[in-house]
């Protein structure tokens, strides 16, 4: 079965949710985070953050691990994620769902119908930057019922990175992108290289690792791993009092 696109009505009370790792408190990340997050896993119940210049691509990777294991994913907001690009980046087709906007934007009302209907009918939840115009009081309606349900939230922040209204347990930042295999304005592309960031309350300490993202032949993969260092305040430059007057010579 190929990826489907649903609208609402069709949405609502469907129940999709697989179940296929309902009682596990994690789902599995791709290996390329392994370096970023222990045993490349994220906890049932989690508002991930996606931000930056491959801020999309980031967050399909992201959801590309739960899908492989069985997930259902399904897609809001992000009107120019088609399906091909998804798959390419690892999601599994016959478990993806595109939900069809109106012609209009969602409202706060229709956000929280829509939000509550995809928590309630998916493992995993792919939002555009439109998500960031919930109001806190639904947000935290809606952060009640994903933990309850199990499900993950994967977010795509709009233009500036505004924090959203859900508060992230994860936050990851793309930036540092550069095509491989292309010269001054000629050349084919090889792989998009991309340093990303790994915040939020649930990480102690920010982390960095460079990604490709993706390699060559499509694949999610890590080039290299830091631990993002604490800033270091520099002494205060030392006053010393002269102890011997200086006197004019010459």
């Amino acid at each position: 079965m190929g990826s489907r696109i649903t609208n609402l009505a069709e949405l609502a009370g469907s129940g999709l949710l697989s179940g296929a790792a309902a009682l596990q408190r994690t789902m599995p990340l791709l290996a390329a985070f392994d370096e970023l997050l222990p045993q490349a896993a994220v906890q049932r119940g989690s508002v991930v953050e996606c931000d930056g210049a491959a801020a999309v691509s980031l967050a399909l990777a992201l959801a590309a691990g739960p899908s492989q294991a069985g997930a259902w994913v399904g897609v809001a907001g992000l009107a120019e994620v088609s399906v091909a690009a998804a798959v390419e980046l690892g999601l599994a087709p016959e478990r993806l769902v595109m939900v069809a906007e109106p012609a209009q934007r969602f409202d706060d009302a229709q956000w929280a119908d829509v939000l509550a209907a995809m928590i309630d009918g998916f493992d995993v939840l792919l939002l555009g930057p439109g998500v960031h115009g919930v109001r806190a009081g639904t947000a935290r309606r809606l952060s009640a019922r994903l933990q309850q349900r199990g499900a993950v939230m994967f977010t795509v922040a709009g233009v500036g990175g505004a924090p959203g209204p859900f508060g992230a347990d994860l936050r990851f930042v793309a930036t540092d992108t550069a095509w491989q295999g292309l010269g001054e304005g000629h050349g084919v592309a090889r792989g998009r290289r991309v340093s990303v960031q790994l915040d939020g309350r649930r990480v102690p300490r920010a982390r960095r690792a460079e990604l490709w993202l993706p390699t060559a032949d499509g694949a999610v993969e890590a080039v290299s791993f830091t631990v993002a260092p604490l800033p270091v305040p520099l002494p205060a430059p030392l006053s010393v009092p002269l102890s011997v007057p200086l006197s004019a010579t010459g």
